[in-house]
């Protein structure tokens, strides 16, 4: 009976040990707060003093995690942006982003298989990286990268990450857009922010 009872007592230190030591054991799922993500675009017109910045949007998605891979699959709608001006939206979505075809409407990112190191989820520390994916705009697919921070991560809270990237319009069939005598310069800077919950086994 005794030797049982040190068998199992050795048994359950093990298991103990190795959830201890491996971070993504715990974390049952991530999901995306949704009414707190945000994605912005910025472009500087010419003069370049003048910088067109698009707010608002909205991003859907789901999250994966799997042995320290992370991924995720992101949708927006391109008619949830505004820039600040009401005539200027319009040109923007009519003209540019030709939304009002259903193929435009949404813009889509996916980032795929990110290394997060298992200390993250362990020593309450900033995470701070490099992505590639892949993202289909104005319905040209196209690989990006970029660079992606995540908060440190707390039982109970959630973990902001926000990425950011750069894309030529051009690459993606998009005309430089250009209102009332102000041209915006074709390259743009995208960031995505999404804070995230995660829930634990």
């Amino acid at each position: 009976m005794v030797q049982k009872i040190n068998a199992l007592k050795i048994i359950t230190l093990i298991q103990v040990s190795l959830y201890s030591m491996t971070g993504f054991a715990q974390i049952d799922k991530i999901e995306i707060n949704q009414n707190k993500s945000s994605v912005e675009f910025l472009c500087i017109g010419n003069p370049s003093a003048l910088k067109i910045k698009g707010e608002k949007a909205k991003v859907q998605g789901q999250i994966s995690n799997t042995e320290n891979i992370f991924g995720a699959k992101l949708k927006v709608d391109l008619n949830e942006f505004v820039t600040g001006i009401d005539m200027r939206d319009e040109h923007m979505k009519e003209k540019y982003f030709e939304t009002d075809k259903p193929e435009n409407r949404y813009a889509t990112l996916e980032i795929i298989n990110l290394n997060i190191p298992e200390s993250f989820w362990k020593k309450n520390e900033e995470f701070k990286g490099e992505f590639k994916g892949k993202l289909l705009l104005h319905n040209v697919e196209k690989d990006i990268s970029g660079k992606i921070t995540f908060s440190p991560y707390k039982k109970g809270a959630e973990v902001i990450t926000v990425s950011s990237f750069p894309i030529k319009l051009s690459d993606f069939k998009i005309s430089v857009p250009s209102f009332v005598g102000i041209t915006v310069a074709e390259d743009v800077n995208i960031e995505v922010k999404l804070p995230l919950i995660v829930v634990e086994k």
